[in-house]
């Protein structure tokens, strides 16, 4: 198992050139295979409605980079106006401290933090570039992507032939089951992640609307596009506008106010959008998914980031219904297993041994 893993980990990163537009074209592939069926049953011959497929697709994904491009130039606008507000603001504080407390702030101290902090005001924008920018390369990997996808659509029933001819006749049920259960939790796990995606900007940008402060849309699409990242990108999504809200209001109040919306909103998300939305499709469990997050990122940078998760529900598929892998889905899933599981567990193992 060490050796596999080693070799698993190296060809994953030393093949990211040909393994990330393949793994991308699977996902997108899958998430697409309800709509193409859907037009051929209607009586759309299969390259049509692949075709079909893709160009609804590629709509929809046109009109978001539009919009979302659309709100970083606007704010890209008032980077200078807001960077020169922060310098002032920073030697206000310095003066508040020397004059009431005799406090006073190192000059080449206050240099780097300047520096420091000024780089934070660009970092939302710059990540919000770079996921934009990712998605963009993604969808346009050396012109291939598309090409992988239509083929991996046309002639996914040779796919399922070759699974199935490599396998024992007895295990056909298991490969079955496999592919379709893979299928329905990446299709959970896109969709549910659009839908919670749309409902988050929505409250963001009303939240930030209500509260004052200006460019409400372009923070709440922000904090949207974020949560590619998940426990993480709602709170990285809060600290611009909150910082923003600083340097542009007399009050700090208005801050305060982004951080407590924001914490209410990702509250909520947690607890009760996304588990109603996805209804507890996509178990796995936080350690699980951190691990993936992190892995990911260091294999594939943001691209890994996004696909981790979906790829390991799906290797959490394969191992649940295989029984001598059956205690490595253990380590990925949510459930509690009790003695009795742990009885089925070894004998579902026994039975495949036999």
């Amino acid at each position: 198992m060490l050796v596999i893993t080693i070799a698993a980990v190296t060809i994953l990163y030393y093949g990211k050139p040909i393994l990330l537009p393949l793994a991308f074209s699977g996902i997108i592939a899958l998430l697409l295979y309800p709509l193409c069926r859907f037009f051929e049953n209607i009586g759309f011959p299969r390259t049509l409605a692949v075709l079909l497929s893709m160009f609804i697709l590629f709509c929809i994904l046109s009109g978001m980079v539009v919009l979302l491009s659309t709100q970083i130039y606007r704010f890209e606008d008032e980077l200078p106006d807001l960077k020169e507000r922060f310098s002032d603001a920073l030697n206000d504080f310095e003066w508040f401290l020397f004059k009431n407390y005799n406090i006073q702030i190192n000059a080449d101290l206050s240099t780097m933090f300047q520096g420091s902090t000024s780089k934070i005001l660009d970092s939302g924008v710059e990540l919000l570039g770079g996921t934009i920018s990712t998605l963009i390369t993604i969808f346009n990997f050396l012109g291939l992507l598309p090409f992988y996808v239509f083929l991996i659509l046309l002639y996914r029933s040779s796919f399922k032939e070759f699974f199935l001819n490599i396998t024992p006749n007895d295990k056909h049920r298991i490969v079955l089951r496999i592919l379709y259960q893979s299928q329905k939790v990446v299709q959970n796990y896109i969709i549910g992640l659009l839908t919670v995606m749309s409902i988050v900007a929505i409250l963001t940008s009303t939240s930030l609307f209500i509260i004052g402060v200006d460019d409400a849309i372009f923070f709440g699409c922000l904090a949207a596009v974020l949560m590619v990242i998940p426990y993480l990108g709602l709170i990285i999504g809060a600290l611009l506008p909150a910082i923003y809200a600083l340097l542009t209001k007399d009050s700090g109040w208005y801050a305060f106010a982004v951080i407590v919306s924001f914490a209410f909103i990702q509250f909520m998300e947690g607890n009760i959008i996304t588990p109603k939305i996805t209804g507890g499709r996509v178990n796995i469990n936080p350690l699980a998914a951190i691990i993936a997050l992190v892995a990911g990122g260091y294999l594939w940078g943001m691209g890994g980031l996004i696909i981790s998760l979906p790829f390991v529900a799906m290797l959490k598929v394969i191992l649940s219904n295989v029984p001598s892998l059956q205690h490595y889905g253990v380590l990925l899933g949510t459930e509690i297993y009790s003695k009795k599981n742990r009885r089925k567990i070894k004998a579902g193992r026994a039975i495949s041994n036999n």
